[in-house]
């Protein structure tokens, strides 16, 4: 009986030690995931945070400055990306005005022409009928106006028939329309109507037997579309040639800047093939119609390049030099990026207590008490967009409220911006 009394006693002794433990290990659990919340809250906190406070004698140490917000005339420029594109008038597709088969070509692609030199050579049997029908009109031509001046001299002597004189006068001018009308056409085959003046005293008759394909401009040729014998229509494209002398930069203005552009302001062109090359050029057309799409409207620039340093099609920035405008702005030295945002450091009058974690620990404890007492100024991190600019100041438009006065960093925002990713990295800690 004893003995089952002393395990009955240890039974309850194990069970009641049993629900400490269990007690225990819950409450501890609950503790962790209070912190575990605790932690995660700050967390999130570090991730949106966009405050940083400092105090005078760090302001002083960073050697931070302030400017203010305020309207400012600046004859600056505006920062826009575009495409460069041919100047339509220098390019020109080439073919034949007459049909014919190819019999030479002189040209290859790559081949630098000018203006007037011969690409190739077709041959076509129509030209000797052509030239054949011109000598004969042209000795209608002179016949009829040998009796035409006759027949006017007799008539204004009373000699002869007004009748006959007027049907006289009708076959002339028919001789004369044929005439210049395949002289014309001779102009338009190239054949120069000289080769003909001693046809009839020569043995061999020299009938030009070949069309001659010229270069209408100066350029390279891009692309030739024939091969020797090959023969070609009219509607044929038989060379494409190019002169890059001077290119096309369509830029994509946006709403907001459209006021600052007109016609004729100087623009510097900038690629990414050959970083810190400038290309000038000036503003020739505003487009009047505005896409939706991208919320622009497009602006041509044509650009000198006789560098011959710029391609069609490449991407290039440009830099749209404005007139004076009074604006919204801060130094160029406030704005700080961060990926495709930009944003500015704001004084406020707002002050906080600062916890510098560094002090915590010191085996004396001197500094805490100190360190509680410090007071900082807060600083706002706003975003913005940016107008107009030039060396000293940019526009800005804040996406956020600022308003004319307020203060911001001009000089130390660096400083300023470690600060704030300091606090979200403290925030991260667990």
């Amino acid at each position: 009986m004893k003995n089952k009394i002393n395990k009955l006693t240890v039974l309850i002794i194990f069970n009641i030690i049993l629900s400490f433990v269990i007690s225990g290990c819950n409450s501890k659990e609950e503790v962790n995931n209070e912190t575990g919340t605790e932690k995660h809250d700050e967390h999130e906190e570090g991730e949106t945070n966009s405050e940083v406070a400092l105090t005078q004698e760090q302001i002083n140490l960073m050697g931070i400055e302030f400017s203010g917000i305020e309207a400012r005339n600046i004859n600056g420029y505006i920062k826009v990306n575009g495409e460069l594109m041919m100047n339509q008038e220098n390019e020109s597709k080439v073919g034949s005005i007459i049909p014919g088969r190819v019999k030479k070509i002189y040209v290859k692609e790559g081949s630098f022409v000018r203006a007037g030199q011969t690409l190739a050579v077709i041959e076509n049997p129509d030209l000797i009928n052509v030239q054949v029908d011109y000598i004969n009109a042209k000795n209608d031509f002179d016949f009829a106006k040998q009796e035409y001046d006759r027949q006017q001299k007799l008539s204004s002597d009373n000699i002869g028939s007004k009748k006959n004189f007027a049907e006289i006068e009708s076959n002339y001018k028919r001789a004369m329309a044929n005439y210049k009308t395949l002289e014309e056409k001779l102009n338009g085959y190239k054949i120069s109507k000289n080769r003909f003046e001693n046809i009839y005293t020569d043995s061999v008759a020299d009938l030009q037997k070949s069309y001659s394909i010229s270069a209408p401009i100066s350029g390279n040729v891009v692309s030739r579309m024939i091969t020797i014998g090959q023969y070609v229509e009219p509607s044929t494209d038989m060379f494409h040639i190019v002169n890059t002398n001077s290119l096309f930069a369509d830029l994509s203005i946006y709403e907001k800047d459209l006021k600052f552009v007109r016609t004729g302001q100087k623009v510097v062109i900038e690629s990414g093939s050959n970083p810190g090359r400038i290309y000038e050029g000036k503003v020739s057309f505003v487009n009047k119609v505005f896409d939706d799409i991208n919320r622009s409207v497009k602006v041509r620039v044509t650009v000198n390049n006789s560098s011959q340093e710029l391609y069609p099609f490449m991407f290039v920035t440009a830099k749209i030099y404005v007139t004076d405008e009074s604006v919204m702005s801060v130094p160029v030295s406030a704005i700080e990026a961060e990926g495709e945002n930009k944003y500015v450091f704001v004084k406020t009058d707002e002050k906080k207590k600062i916890d510098d974690h560094s002090e915590h620990g010191d085996e004396d404890g001197h500094n805490e008490k100190e360190h509680k007492d410090e007071i900082g100024i807060v600083f706002k991190k706003v975003l913005v967009k940016t107008g107009i600019s030039d060396n000293r100041f940019t526009e800005i438009y804040p996406v956020s409220e600022i308003k004319a006065g307020d203060e911001v960093v001009s000089k130390g925002a660096f400083y300023l911006k470690s600060e704030l990713k300091k606090e979200e990295l403290g925030g991260h800690e667990h």
